[in-house]
């Protein structure tokens, strides 16, 4: 009878290079089986807003998008130029990282922010920038979905 399974020793890489292309790849898969999870449960809409965990404390929070056909690389660069901004003037909003959404039927981009409080975040959102983000969104994104964990 043969078997899927074996007793050998699991496959881990021994290069320096290899171990680290190993850890992006399995980086990789956990995103996307998260990714896979989180919208399992969420129906088609624009501007969905889910909360799946929000601590006190630290938390991350994704954006995701689908832009517009007509927007520009030059519109993109924009908006994501803002969320550095806020990045460096937000006290507690600690890291912004975009995500290509390469296995997405829905959504093409995430933006992931991460905050240190809740306090942080509401700072964010009262913030200047993030109000000409507001306006922008509409121009530029065709779907949207928030998730807070």
């Amino acid at each position: 009878m043969m078997s899927f399974f074996h007793n050998s020793a699991p496959c881990i890489p021994t290069t320096f290079e290899a171990k680290m292309k190993y850890i992006k790849h399995m980086k990789t898969i956990a995103t996307i089986l998260w990714f896979s999870l989180s919208l399992l449960g969420v129906h088609q809409g624009h501007s969905q807003q889910q909360t799946v965990i929000h601590p006190d404390g630290p938390f991350t929070k994704m954006l995701l998008f689908k832009w517009n056909e007509q927007v520009t690389p030059e519109q993109k660069d924009h908006m994501t130029d803002l969320f550095e901004d806020l990045v460096k003037e937000v006290q507690g909003f600690d890291s912004f990282e975009i995500m290509e959404l390469t296995h997405s039927h829905r959504f093409e981009t995430a933006f992931v922010l991460k905050f240190s409080s809740g306090a942080a975040e509401k700072t964010y959102r009262e913030h200047p920038k993030h109000q000409q983000l507001g306006q922008l969104g509409p121009l530029l994104v065709k779907d949207f979905q928030e998730v807070k964990y």
